[in-house]
């Protein structure tokens, strides 16, 4: 039987996508940043009911840590791409970051019980969406490209905190279905259990494109997603020499501390990857500087247009560039250097069940804790700044000035 919970309400930051709260949004953007949080645009907060169980076998987790993620900021400063509005479901919690215990279990979740630490992974396919015959990529343990995220029992959304049915870890608690759950081991922190779903994002990438000993790699950005990346490359055993670019010292020193061969610091970007390859650099009549030779394989990390334009330029013919940062729109961005060097793109979409590693098909966030609770990573330490959720308006503005605050990756607390 499932255990009887009287429903209250709760704080939480939401985010609806109108046409008006839009125009705001974009027109003030650039202007002054925290009207973007004001409520005029397309986040505020306001008291919710606590989710009530879609099904039998759903959980309701109470959050311990929501992290705040470079793509929750990307959807507050409106910067994501249109492409995956239809794949939400407005007014919806935001947060997909998580760690908590279980509060609320329905009948059918099997042996999971209230008390327990978990993690859930956010993504909601086949399975989460109560669909018995699943779709052909969900059926090979591809559920990043599941074709039901808008079908099933659940309203539309790619994932946890896009989705107005399951709710979002920017609140006290969000439900998650049985598939989705995940035991923390007893010696795997917190912290280190939040940032499993960041770490997954650079296992999966470093599993479908790992470098050979000899390569020269490039990571561009030192923000959480290329610090993971980094991480994940050095504990899956890369030898390369790895280059990672970094805006900030405090990220410099997080990179070295990870495994980096080598920091390259903002301005300057080109002429050093031109000292580290022995690549030879031009500078046309107009536009961006052309390199000749360049870094075998780049994984870009940032999540701009302008960043992606360099790895393609920064990268040798015939080399690879891994999308890892999550692509907005833009206009101008000159692709010919892709044309012309033949190289191979790679996107590398979060992450799923059918990463191929040590002989065997595994999911990766098996992996990512596995690693974890055998002492092989910690990535504790980079949850560099704790706000309560009610300070939320303080850590948007604070995590707009990285440089000031030195942040790494910023969480909501829910500690009681």
């Amino acid at each position: 039987m499932p255990l009887c919970v009287v429903n209250s309400v709760m704080k939480a930051i939401r985010f609806n996508v109108t046409i008006p709260r839009y125009i705001f949004g974009k027109g003030v953007e650039k202007i002054y940043p925290p009207l973007l949080w004001s409520g005029f645009s397309c986040l505020y907060t306001e008291d919710v009911q606590e989710p009530s169980l879609p099904g039998e076998d759903w959980v309701k987790v109470k959050t311990r840590y929501g992290g705040i993620c470079g793509t929750d900021m990307s959807t507050v400063y409106l910067h994501t791409s249109p492409y995956y509005e239809p794949f939400s479901s407005s007014p919806f919690t935001m947060g997909h970051e998580n760690v908590g215990y279980i509060a609320e279990v329905g009948a059918n979740a099997g042996d999971w019980g209230v008390g327990q630490r978990v993690i859930v992974e956010i993504t909601l396919w086949c399975a989460p969406r109560g669909i018995d015959e699943w779709c052909e990529y969900c059926a090979r343990g591809e559920v990043n490209q599941c074709l039901n995220t808008t079908e099933g029992v659940l309203a539309p959304g790619l994932a946890l905190g896009a989705c107005r049915d399951t709710g979002g870890t920017w609140s006290q608690y969000f439900l998650a279905h049985k598939s989705q759950l995940y035991q923390v081991p007893e010696n795997v922190s917190d912290e280190n259990a939040m940032l499993v779903e960041p770490f997954a994002c650079g296992l999966h990438a470093a599993l479908m494109s790992f470098p050979n000993d000899g390569e020269t790699v490039l990571i561009l950005g030192a923000g959480t997603i290329g610090l993971m990346q980094l991480a994940a490359l050095r504990v899956l055993g890369s030898k390369a020499r790895i280059l990672v670019s970094a805006r900030y010292p405090f990220q410099a020193e997080a990179a070295k501390k990870l495994g980096a061969s080598e920091v390259l610091m903002e301005g300057g970007l080109y002429t050093q990857v031109v000292e580290h390859t022995a690549a030879r650099i031009y500078k046309p009549i107009i536009g961006k500087r052309v390199l000749v030779g360049g870094v075998d394989r780049t994984f870009e990390c940032v999540g701009k247009y302008s960043t992606l334009e360099d790895s393609i330029r920064l990268t040798r013919p015939k080399g690879k560039v891994v999308i890892v940062g999550l692509p907005g729109t833009a206009k101008g961005v000159d692709l010919a250097p892709l044309f012309a060097k033949e190289l191979q793109l790679v996107p590398s979409f979060i992450y799923n069940h059918a990463e191929q590693w040590q002989g065997q098909t595994r999911r990766t966030y098996d992996i990512a804790l596995e690693l974890m609770a055998e002492g092989k990573v910690d990535l504790g330490w980079m949850v560099s700044h704790r706000y309560r959720l009610e300070e939320y308006k303080r850590a948007l503005k604070d995590i707009g000035d990285k440089k000031k605050h030195k942040i790494i990756k910023a969480v909501f607390d829910f500690e009681e």
